[in-house]
């Protein structure tokens, strides 16, 4: 019952809020390794940069030698208000499925798309390197068209590579019209 309510509001949400032009403001990031003998995080920061702009550097290094074919990622955006999350999406997808259909899936090709142009991930399958996001640019040309209305939000992203979980990552960001000049 409650899924179904939310997939009625949702919709109608996004196009009452939703302009052209919005931007995130990120205030923080979590990178956390469910196991450390697979994978660990090198780095995991957020740098601010004039007027609110920021970049994410990550930088993922794999303990695991062989290459990785079962990877599952799991998409969670949080609307955050006060003490409470409410979730907002929850998306699930086979990432070797969805690197040869790239841009068939919905709200992942939202992220995926400007995430692949500013990393070292192959999109194809299977992986064999450690992942680096060297400077991801969270700015008016990264994930404007995010149909979401302004507030704060947590975005989770796990990985669950060879039938387990792995990684958790969590951005906090705020929405908001335009950066501060």
């Amino acid at each position: 019952m409650k899924d179904q309510l939310l997939n009625l509001v949702l919709p109608i949400l996004m196009m009452l809020d939703c302009s052209e032009g919005k931007v995130f403001r990120v205030s923080k990031m979590d990178c956390r390794t469910l196991d450390p003998a697979f994978t660990y995080f090198k780095t995991c920061k957020v740098v601010r940069r004039e007027n609110g702009r920021s970049a994410l550097f990550i930088n993922e290094v794999f303990l695991y030698k062989d290459p990785i074919d079962e990877i599952i990622l799991n998409l969670g955006i949080f609307k955050v208000v006060k003490n409470r999350r409410f979730q907002f999406l929850n998306e699930t997808l086979d990432y070797c499925l969805f690197s040869r259909q790239f841009l068939a899936n919905g709200f992942f090709a939202f992220l995926m798309t400007p995430l692949m142009r500013n990393s070292n991930v192959n999109a194809t399958c299977p992986l064999q390197q450690s992942i680096v996001f060297n400077g991801f640019p969270v700015d008016e040309n990264t994930i404007k068209e995010v149909p979401i209305p302004n507030g704060v939000y947590m975005f989770q992203m796990r990985a669950s590579m060879m039938k387990k979980w792995r990684t958790d990552v969590k951005v906090y960001a705020t929405r908001v019209d335009m950066y501060s000049e």
